[in-house]
């Protein structure tokens, strides 16, 4: 299947080289820039210019802030509360070029706990982006990244009962291609991510292993858009996946490689004035190498829908269902569903409060265990002048695990603010 992706891509290559100028002066009908969301809006007079060198724009930020959890492990009793100092750098670059683009991101964060230092972790991540512009509505994209994490500690997994986060790495490399021709649009798209677990101590004494978990993904995309209206356009998608991992029967109890894909059908829009988004419906199936571990499939959905009541206020909602990966022994993966809405508000120019509320449910095969969570969150976005930002937030989240190889249940309370500093 890579090498057959490879030589679409290529063909789309060679085939926009060929293309006119007469084509690549053609307006385009897919262009969904009639409505700009409360965030997404353009402030000069808050917003900092960079540091600009030669063709290369530099934007560095430094954030620090506090955060007071009231259930730092995601315990269903005996509760243990912290104060959290944030610190974290960041630097974006991008060029200025007319054609063509580079860009790329660095983050670190330091979360340092107050009275549980052995809670307190470094994030890293980095990544690059590069595209090269064929002609107009056809482009190649390439993509890198790698983050050293760790999992929060109300993840599915061993986090909750390990003496310190669990720590893992994440790399990803993608290529992607995109043809428009009137009112077609073509894409092609590989990506390839790695996944790898450190093993944590158990409280108590132990090992966690997490060895199990290390793996490898390929995700290959297909998706045509065939444009009705310049506000509207629909499309059909497959996404097809293959998993592999590290460790196979005997070194592992279960043979977790797996392949499957996702088939769907959808609409995009962008009605000025009124709202924008994408909506798709479809089928997903995963299917798992072991005789011992049931395959998945089931609908699937993909949804987020801006709709603007008025100018100051974007509404956002969102739909998700896909297949995931387990972190738990004796199941293979589950099926997650989530939901969501969200408001922004602009107060004043410069001041933005925001309200989402999330509903989600895991449905693990294999065992039996369903996890049920919701979370609410109310936030304010201060923004000071050119250099300088300030947000604050109160979150609760909350889940319910039942079956009988649940985990507990339990909630917490998250209350944050942070200053940005821009130069």
């Amino acid at each position: 299947m890579s090498r057959t992706l490879s030589l679409a891509v290529l063909g789309l290559i060679w085939t926009a080289v060929g293309t006119t100028s007469v084509q690549a002066q053609d307006e385009s009908l897919f262009m969904r820039d009639r409505n700009t969301a409360v965030m997404e809006r353009e402030r000069p007079e808050y917003t900092s210019d960079g540091i600009q060198k030669g063709a290369f724009i530099f934007n560095p930020a430094l954030t620090v802030g506090l955060e007071f959890n009231d259930n730092i492990y995601g315990a269903s009793s005996s509760e243990e509360s912290d104060i959290i100092g944030i610190f974290n750098p960041a630097i974006d670059v991008s060029t200025t070029w007319s054609q063509h683009s580079l860009s790329g991101n660095l983050t670190a964060t330091r979360r340092e706990y107050a009275d549980f230092n052995d809670e307190s972790v470094w994030h890293l991540q980095g990544s690059a982006m590069g595209r090269l512009d064929i002609v107009r509505g056809t482009f190649v994209e390439a993509n890198v990244s790698y983050a050293d994490l760790t999992e929060p500690r109300t993840s599915a997994g061993a986090a909750n009962t390990a003496a310190e986060p669990i720590a893992y790495t994440t790399d990803q490399i993608g290529l992607k291609g995109e043809r428009e021709m009137g009112r077609t649009k073509f894409q092609l798209g590989v990506t390839r991510s790695g996944f790898d677990y450190e093993d944590g101590i158990l409280v108590g004494g132990g090992v966690a292993d997490q060895d199990f978990r290390d793996r490898s993904e390929l995700v290959y995309t297909i998706r045509g858009d065939y444009a009705v209206s310049p506000a509207t356009s629909l499309f059909a998608r497959g996404r097809f996946n293959t998993r592999e991992y590290d460790l196979t029967p005997p070194a592992a109890p279960l043979l977790r490689d797996s392949e499957g894909y996702i088939a769907d059908v959808g609409a995009d829009f962008d009605i000025g004035g009124v709202a924008r988004g994408s909506v798709a419906v479809g089928h997903i199936e995963q299917d798992y190498g072991d005789a011992g571990l049931p395959d998945i499939d089931g609908f699937s959905t993909d949804v987020v829908v801006d709709w603007f009541p008025t100018q100051l206020t974007t509404v956002t909602g969102t739909a998700s269902r896909g297949v995931f990966d387990a972190a738990v022994a004796g199941s293979g993966g589950f099926l997650g569903t989530a939901f969501g809405i969200n408001v922004d508000h602009e107060l004043r120019r410069n001041v933005v409060v925001s309200a989402g509320v999330t509903w989600g449910t895991d449905e693990y095969f294999g065992i039996d265990r369903q996890d049920d969570r919701w979370s609410a969150t109310v936030s304010t976005t201060w923004y000071m002048n050119r250099n300088a930002g300030v947000r604050a937030s109160v979150a609760h989240f909350e889940q319910e695990s039942s079956g009988t190889d649940g985990n507990q249940d339990f909630s917490s309370n998250v209350v944050a603010v942070s200053l940005v500093l821009r130069p």
